[in-house]
């Protein structure tokens, strides 16, 4: 069964975070498995546990060309979402857990460091645009947005296009 590039792209980037754990090399480690978004949550999120969630899909007309048939260029926005909750004795200030956790995740995302931004020739670049950390009464954490521009034909979403 065929799968549509940016499919295949959140899939790798959920399983370079996978490998986030502290005998990997890692100072956290993610619980459970990565964890994509649903539509209803069925669930409860645990320490150290991360959501990968796709958003929005933008044409870039700059690095789309002509062709038969013409490459279509997309910005794909992906969020990943560290949730932390740690117990009331840890006395490790939020932000320090959410720095730690955050590096981890983009460390993971960025490996390997030569070619991490084109996810094994699917992309062309990948850009880390923001950090965010939240702490709300109900949620707490680190979310990092990532931008991956990729390419396929026009007319077929699942060909990548140089």
């Amino acid at each position: 069964m065929a799968i549509p590039v940016n499919e295949q792209i959140v899939r790798k980037i959920s399983q370079r975070i996978q490998d986030v754990a502290e005998s990997s090399g890692y100072e956290t480690t993610v619980n459970g498995t990565v964890v994509r978004a649903s539509r209803i949550w069925q669930g409860n999120l645990q320490d150290y546990q991360v959501i990968v969630s796709q958003q929005t899909i933008e044409r870039n007309e700059d690095l789309s060309h002509p062709g038969n048939p013409p490459a279509t260029a997309y910005a794909m926005t992906v969020n990943v979402f560290g949730e932390l909750r740690p117990s009331e004795e840890t006395t490790t200030a939020i932000d320090t857990l959410g720095n730690e956790f955050g590096s981890d995740l983009i460390k993971a995302i960025c490996s390997p460091a030569e070619s991490w931004h084109n996810w094994d020739g699917l992309a062309i670049l990948t850009n880390i645009n923001t950090i965010e950390h939240v702490n709300a009464e109900e949620v707490a954490g680190v979310k990092i947005e990532l931008e991956v521009i990729y390419r396929t034909q026009e007319n077929d979403p699942y060909t990548v296009r140089a």
